[in-house]
Formats: C-alpha cells, sequence, structure tokens
C-alpha cells in the first residue's frame, strides 16, 4: 500500500479531528487554559496593578450617597418593575432587588419574540442575578426576601429596605443608548457599611436554543487580554481581581464594569435537577461592590460596535480561537460583502469562490507533484523492494535511499509536494469555521428556502448529503496511481465521515464546506483537462511529425 495514500489519509482524519475538538471545546476559547488567579488583598498578598480601565464617556449620574432610611421602610406586596429602552427590556421584582428578566429588541428566539438572556428555570431554582451577597447567611436570607419599596422615574428604578437596624438600597439607572445599565447598591447594619457583592447567577445567554454548559464560560480582564474559565473546568471556589469580570455563552455578554477601582470577583457554579433528573451546571459570578458608584453592566450580543461602544477594551472578549489572526478578516470580509448582497448563504459562497481561487496555484501544485510521483511509481516500488531485501544493518540502505533521493531530483519531484500545500490550507480552514461558527452576525441568519437559521444544522441534512456527493465526485476525478480494492474503499471513508460530522454542525459551515467541493471538482476536471498524463499524451502525440502514408 502506497504511503502517501496513507499519509494522505490520515492527515485528512487528523484535520477532520482537530477541527472537532477546537470547535466543540472552544466554547469562544480553544481549549480553555485555566486562569491566573491572583491573591485577594485580605490573604496578605497584594495584587497586581491591572491597567487603568478606558475612560468611556458617559451621561453622567449624580452618585447618590445612601440617606438615613426610616426604621420600617418596605412594601406592602411583591411587585416587579419594568425597564424599557430602545434596546432592551429589563424586569426587575422588588423581593431581594433581583433581575428577572432581560430581553433584547433587537434579536429574537425561534417564535419571533425579544431574545430572552435570562433562564427562568435556573432563577427559579438557584436564584436571580443582581441579588447580594454579604457572606453572612442570616443577612443574605433577609435581603434576598426583603420587600424593597421601590420607584420608578424616567428609567431610574430605586429600591429601599429597612428593618430595624438594617438599611439596604438598589438604584437600576437604564442607558437608552446601548445594551448597558448602571446599579448602585448599599447595605448599612447597625450604623455600619456592610462590604458585598452583587451577584450574577440563575445562568446567562440565548434561552431559545438548549442550553449548552460548554459554551458557557467566566470572562475576565487580565492587562489588556482576556481569560475565560470553562464552566464545565470549575471544580472549587476561585477568586480574581480585575476591572471587568462576567458571564457569556456562544454570542451573548454579561460583564461587570468598574469605574475606580479593581473588583474582586469569585467564580463558581451551582447545579440543580434537570427535567431528566441530572443535575444542571449554571454559572455564578459575583463582584465586590468597589464603591458608591457601583457598576456599569454590559448584557448585550458580543458585536464589535456594541462592545466598543460600551467600552472600547470589551472589543477584546471577541475570540475566535487560536486562529483568530485569520478568523478575523475573514469576518470582516463576509461581513464587507454581506453588505452588498444582503443574504449571509450567499455571501459565504461567494467568499469560499474567491478564497479557492487565490488557493488554486497551491492545488494545481499539489496535484502537478502528484501526477510526477505518478511516473515514477516503477522505479520508486522497485526501490522499495530492494529496500525491504536489505537487513537493518545493511550498509546499502543508505545507498538505496541515496538512489530515491536522486530519482525525485532527476524528474523535480518534491516528496511533501502533494502535502504540504494542504497543511498550508489547514490555518485557512480552521479560521473559516471559527468565523462562521462564533459570529453573533449569522445567528439566526436565513439562506434560502428550509435554511432559516445559517447558525443551526441542515433540518433535513440536504447540504451535509450534496456535500458527500460533491467530496466522491471529486475523489473519482482525482488521478491516483494503482490504487487497489483495499485503498479505495479507506479513501471513501473521510467523505462519509465528513458527512456525518456536519450533519449537526451548523449548515453555514455545511454551506462552506460543500461550496469548497463543488469548486474542487471544477478545478479537478479542469487540471485533469490540462496537466493529467492523457493530456500530455495528447500533447506529445500532436508535436511529433505524421508518418508518411504507406509506411
Amino acid at each position: 500500500m502506497e504511503k502517501r495514500v496513507i499519509l494522505a489519509f490520515a492527515l485528512s482524519i487528523a484535520v477532520m479531528y482537530a477541527f472537532n475538538a477546537l470547535y466543540r471545546t472552544q466554547s469562544r476559547v480553544a481549549a480553555p487554559e485555566q486562569p491566573t488567579v491572583t491573591d485577594s488583598p485580605a490573604a496578605g498578598k497584594a495584587p497586581s496593578a491591572p491597567p487603568e480601565p478606558t475612560k468611556v464617556e458617559k451621561p453622567t449620574e449624580s452618585r447618590e450617597v445612601p440617606q438615613a432610611l426610616g426604621d420600617n421602610v418596605r412594601a406592602e406586596s411583591a411587585e416587579d418593575f419594568s425597564i424599557d429602552t430602545p434596546f432592551y427590556t429589563a424586569r426587575i421584582s422588588n423581593v431581594g432587588g433581583v433581575l428577572k428578566s432581560y430581553r433584547l429588541k433587537q434579536y429574537s428566539d425561534g417564535e419571533g419574540h425579544p431574545l430572552e438572556l435570562i433562564n427562568e428555570t435556573a432563577g427559579e431554582k438557584v436564584g436571580w442575578p443582581m441579588v447580594a451577597s454579604t457572606g453572612d447567611k442570616a443577612l443574605d436570607d433577609e435581603l434576598q426576601k426583603a420587600q424593597f419599596q421601590g420607584r420608578l422615574e424616567d428609567g431610574k428604578l430605586t429600591l429601599d429596605f429597612a428593618d430595624g437596624g438594617l438599611q439596604a438600597r438598589k438604584i437600576f439607572q437604564a442607558d437608552r443608548e446601548n445594551y448597558e445599565f448602571t446599579i448602585q447598591s448599599s447595605i448599612v447594619k447597625a450604623g455600619k457599611d456592610v462590604t458585598h457583592s452583587l451577584v450574577w447567577q440563575g445562568g446567562f445567554g440565548d434561552q431559545s436554543i438548549p442550553q449548552d454548559p460548554t459554551k458557557k464560560n467566566a470572562v475576565y480582564q487580565v492587562d489588556t487580554a482576556f481569560k475565560r474559565i470553562a464552566l464545565r473546568g470549575i471544580k472549587e471556589q476561585q477568586q480574581l481581581t480585575s476591572f471587568r469580570a462576567g458571564v457569556e455563552d456562544q454570542y451573548f455578554l454579561g460583564m461587570f464594569l468598574s469605574p475606580d477601582a479593581p473588583m474582586t470577583a469569585h467564580v463558581t457554579k451551582q447545579e440543580y435537577p434537570g427535567s431528566d433528573g441530572k443535575p444542571v451546571p449554571v454559572l455564578v459570578v459575583s463582584a465586590t461592590v468597589p464603591s458608591s458608584a457601583g457598576f456599569r453592566v454590559y448584557a448585550g450580543p458580543k458585536q464589535k460596535d456594541w462592545l466598543s461602544k460600551a467600552d472600547p477594551q470589551l472589543t477584546n472578549t471577541l475570540d475566535y480561537g487560536y486562529f483568530g489572526f485569520i478568523a478575523r478578516p475573514l469576518v470582516y470580509c463576509l461581513l464587507w460583502i454581506h453588505g452588498y448582497i444582503g443574504n449571509f448563504g450567499w455571501s459565504i459562497i461567494l467568499l469560499t469562490i474567491v478564497l479557492n481561487l487565490v488557493l488554486f496555484p497551491l492545488r494545481l501544485k499539489q496535484q502537478v507533484s502528484m501526477l510526477k510521483m505518478q511516473k515514477i511509481q516503477p522505479k520508486m516500488r522497485r526501490l522499495q523492494d530492494q529496500y525491504k531485501k536489505l537487513k537493518a544493518t545493511d550498509p546499502r540502505r543508505a545507498q538505496v535511499q541515496s538512489e530515491m533521493m536522486n530519482l525525485y531530483k532527476e524528474h523535480g519531484v518534491n516528496p511533501m509536494g502533494g502535502c504540504l500545500p494542504l497543511i498550508l490550507q489547514m490555518p485557512l480552514l480552521f479560521g473559516f469555521y471559527s468565523a462562521l461558527a462564533y459570529s453573533i452576525e449569522l445567528r439566526r441568519a436565513p439562506w434560502i428556502f428550509w435554511i432559516k437559521d445559517l447558525s443551526q444544522y441542515d433540518p433535513y441534512y440536504v447540504i451535509p448529503i450534496l456535500m458527500a456527493v460533491a467530496m466522491i465526485l471529486q475523489q473519482k476525478l482525482t488521478p491516483t496511481a494503482n490504487v487497489d480494492p483495499a485503498q479505495a474503499k479507506m479513501m471513501m471513508l473521510m467523505p462519509l465521515m465528513m458527512t456525518f460530522m456536519f450533519l449537526f454542525y451548523s449548515s453555514g459551515l455545511a454551506l462552506y464546506w460543500l461550496t469548497g467541493s463543488i469548486i474542487g471538482v471544477v478545478q479537478q476536471v479542469y487540471i485533469n483537462k490540462y496537466w493529467s498524463p492523457q493530456a500530455e499524451a495528447k500533447v506529445s502525440a500532436a508535436s511529433r511529425p505524421d508518418e508518411p502514408r504507406g509506411a
């Protein structure tokens, strides 16, 4: 069996499994690394100083210093308050002053309703976001059950509660120009300020699709970069210090932004029993309130323009994995093409065509190298047979190797010529996968007919099946030398395995691969026409003078 065929097959399998590992484990992070966790000042060690936060001009709001409340300030009954902006609708309960709903108006669920980012089931089981935590269980229980007295005026909700020596206040201020709000929180017990945290718990992310723990991460800033802690990788509570910390899923981000000083944050997870009885993990990120100024909180899409508007450094949360340096320009090109075409499906097809035209010289080089290898196969086999008969200690082995290298040189063959172009294309392959998999612009982006969402798999598996047909046809057209039945079966495994892999991947990724396979068929027909042994034979026959008649 030819070593080249085995090597090509091994490379194909390696590409498939490498992509499968990257795609499933990145969760916006390729193989999430364990974060560098800084010791808190309370532990007796001073944390390294984080960078100064970027100053982002915002409409100034007066920082309300909580004034002394009466001995008994509380609402008579539970009540929900709704804060409405052009971008989102937030529903806040006066019981505990928690966030029970956060719906994005410009993003929809499967039924066309504004997209919910808070998991209602998890909220009811383990608690809602923006609850206050002091570390004192009795005090925390009292605050969670407290019925705050609320006052809503022009997008600003003030919640007050007082009972004996306990006084608490929360102020939610909506930002009508972006996906964010400001939250101020204060707790006074027996006349003393109580240090506390605000907790994002109960889940976060797109609630219109099944919740995938592999796509849930805690995210925080270190210097100018952002690191992640994968939900599934959390074994015990972790502490960190940063100006920016929060939660994310594949397409959306919830981030605490500290205005004045670095916050101390804790990352852990909670579990509750699912409908099937299995534990469902949810991420918990708590951030210590740094001052009476509170936090700005960004809760919206991981889209460059909105992130930059909230805080220019948040654009660094856009992570396309190890091949981000390739994925980012591909995303830029895809969005540029979409600006003219208006359909992401056709934009993917057009971009794929352009990329394949650019890579055609590599493909041509690969095929020409394969054709040259075919020509010297008989001589190579004779040398290989001679090599097999020699003992391992026989000095003539070196002579045989030298003859093989001379044979390569004589016919202008590069032994790696058939594999090197494939290796060079792999980074582009992974970059394109990352660009399509993690670009929020493709979320619920339709193409044609039955493809209503390019970020989800083809419900009728039409694209993967067509992709398999195109790959098999391309293999049939690709010239190979003396392929026996065993080799043919081996080569047929690749289309079948790739098809099975793409059955449940996003239709946008499958469309990219299908387009590339169809272009590969066209290119292979062109190569066979002008560079195959048959084409060369025709050229040679045409160049020979005609034999005299009657000879």
